[in-house]
């Protein structure tokens, strides 16, 4: 018999993980409550209902509660990574949108997992700040869709290749000719295997990446974005401030 469920949810358990950096071999996990996994700095690997994904920025991980998944650090980066427990009655309240899996999120979700790190501990503010991003994180992931073909195996394989070399060096000055290259590709087939994967081009990724990393150390770099700028990549800190807009919707000076 099912244990019995709270009669109203309790509060979403938001925790703050963070590693200050060490390579490893594949390891398991297995969570006691569904978990939303929101990375911020560093990349892992994962091994998730049969796939194995890239976990980094831009990126939200939706775990099943007691399911297995597998994890591996193939760098020795810090990483750091919000995570949010939601137990069975605010699971039954979110619905059949919870699905296990990868998400691509928005820079809506990033902006919310951003104020969410900034909210005091304890209070209203960080409770429906909680809630806010769980709504969002669920929201980019979409309605279910009907399965279609999949990807071959070399091509997922290429995929997450590209997607690991983007996520170790979006601070480098990373050329298509390089990328493909580095992943044994030539450049015209990396660029149409990683749209047809992913959805999203590999200038489009890179560039989110510096951005998602950008929101996150903008705390404790307040009046250095010129230093922060070029340290990710971006040619000037005009050039910074204005992708900086165009993705969050403000400059990062207004958000320092």
């Amino acid at each position: 018999m099912p244990p019995n469920r709270a009669a109203h949810p309790t509060r979403p358990r938001v925790s703050e993980w963070h590693c200050p950096g060490q390579q490893s071999g594949w390891q398991e996990e297995q969570p006691a409550l569904a978990l939303i996994e929101l990375p911020s700095t560093g990349m892992d690997l994962r091994r998730l209902r049969g796939q194995e994904l890239v976990a980094r920025a831009g990126t939200a991980l939706l775990h099943g509660a007691h399911e297995v998944y597998g994890y591996a650090s193939p760098t020795a980066r810090p990483r750091r990574a919000t995570t949010i427990g939601l137990d069975d009655a605010l699971l039954d309240e979110l619905g059949p949108s919870f699905r296990p899996g990868a998400v691509h999120t928005s820079a809506r979700s990033a902006l919310l997992q951003w104020r969410l790190r900034q909210a005091p501990t304890d209070t209203l503010d960080r409770d429906e700040l909680a809630l806010m991003l769980v709504e969002s994180v669920l929201g980019d992931a979409g309605p279910a869709r009907p399965a279609g073909p999949p990807p071959s195996p070399a091509w997922q394989r290429l995929a997450r290749a590209l997607d690991e070399r983007l996520a170790t060096g979006f601070g480098e000055a990373l050329s298509l000719e390089r990328l493909a290259q580095d992943c044994g590709a030539s450049p015209f087939h990396a660029s149409r295997v990683y749209r047809r994967v992913t959805g999203s081009s590999l200038h489009r990724q890179l560039n989110r990446l510096r951005l998602r990393e950008a929101l996150f150390r903008l705390p404790d770099l307040r009046g250095r974005l010129t230093e922060l700028a070029l340290d990710l990549g971006f040619s000037s800190h005009s050039h910074f401030s204005s992708a900086f807009r165009a993705e969050y919707g403000r400059t990062p000076s207004a958000l320092g």
